[in-house]
């Protein structure tokens, strides 16, 4: 399973309560292959996908590119919902993006 990956800056693990991935730590533009591989092979097997930040101090710009892609490329009812904390900012990260009309990716900020 490749839902699991850490080095000195990021733990990710699989959900214990369903379908995606948690993220520790600080997220940088060299995690975007091990989290593209998490995200794709979840999508493989449900139509929920959900990436939670909810412990991630920092997200790279380039990351969440790579998670729009990955939004953009599913077909719904399939969709990826991203919980984040709101010191995260990415409710408007992903509106200067465009992304926040995308009908496969959800926000949930707490």
């Amino acid at each position: 399973m490749r839902t699991y990956f850490a080095d000195e800056l990021l733990l990710m693990l699989p959900l214990t309560d369903g379908p995606g991935v948690r993220l520790f730590g600080e997220i940088l533009g060299i995690h975007r292959g091990p989290l593209a591989l998490a995200v794709t092979e979840e999508a493989d097997r449900t139509d929920e996908i959900v990436v939670d930040l909810t412990e991630t101090r920092f997200l790279a710009h380039s990351v969440l590119d790579i998670l729009i892609i990955l939004a953009q490329r599913l077909t719904p009812p399939q969709h990826l919902v991203i919980r984040a904390p709101a010191d995260l900012n990415l409710h408007t990260r992903l509106a200067g993006r465009g992304a926040d009309r995308l009908t496969t990716l959800h926000l949930q900020e707490s």
